[in-house]
């Protein structure tokens, strides 16, 4: 099953996000994902405070409030991605397995049907849930396109797309940012099922 959020749901996800990272609330799980757009939005980020307050003492103060309503948004949006990654990691527990990809959607799989999981170094196109292209059985859920993880999945999950159709997965690529504690979760939790 997977599930995007419309406008709104982004909206809130963002500003909720931002808000609960500004209050210094910790997520609340380790199996983090996308460290690559993190690692690069935040410098990104900072780099645009620094060239705003650099462009605001050049312009004419009349100016300056006009310049910060631009500059403002483009801040909280950067940080609002950030945060909206960090608060939103990947869930294993007893009954499914959720793979997140912040405010683009996620798959939630039937704990019973995950196998494996193993590494790859892996790129597909797009962004959020989206079919990996000349390989039928796989999907690829992530903020970016880069890859590292290929969770193999028996019997086979059917996921609706959306837009881009039915898939019956026996693969979803995923971004984790520590294999070692993604793999342990999923063990855990089978070892409970036992």
């Amino acid at each position: 099953m997977t599930s995007k959020p419309g406008r709104l749901g982004v909206v809130r996800i963002w500003a909720g996000s931002l808000v609960a990272g500004s209050m210094r609330r910790r997520p609340s799980s380790k199996l983090r994902h996308s460290a690559g757009v993190r690692q690069l939005a935040l410098p990104l980020v900072v780099l645009e405070i620094v060239m705003a307050f650099l462009l605001s003492s050049m312009l004419p103060p009349a100016v300056r409030p006009a310049h910060a309503v631009f500059e403002a948004p483009l801040v909280l949006a950067g940080l609002g991605l950030v945060a909206v990654i960090l608060r939103h990691p990947h869930e294993v527990d007893a009954e499914r397995v959720i793979l997140r990809t912040g405010f683009l959607g996620d798959v939630a799989l039937p704990r019973s049907a995950v196998r494996t999981v193993s590494s790859v170094i892996r790129t597909v196109p797009g962004r959020g849930p989206r079919p990996v292209p000349g390989e039928p059985g796989a999907i690829a859920c992530s903020v970016s396109s880069s890859l590292n993880a290929a969770v193999n999945l028996d019997p086979p999950v059917r996921l609706d797309l959306g837009a881009a159709g039915r898939v019956d997965a026996v693969t979803v690529y995923v971004s984790v940012d520590y294999l070692p504690a993604f793999s342990a979760a999923l063990r855990t939790t089978s070892s409970h099922e036992s």
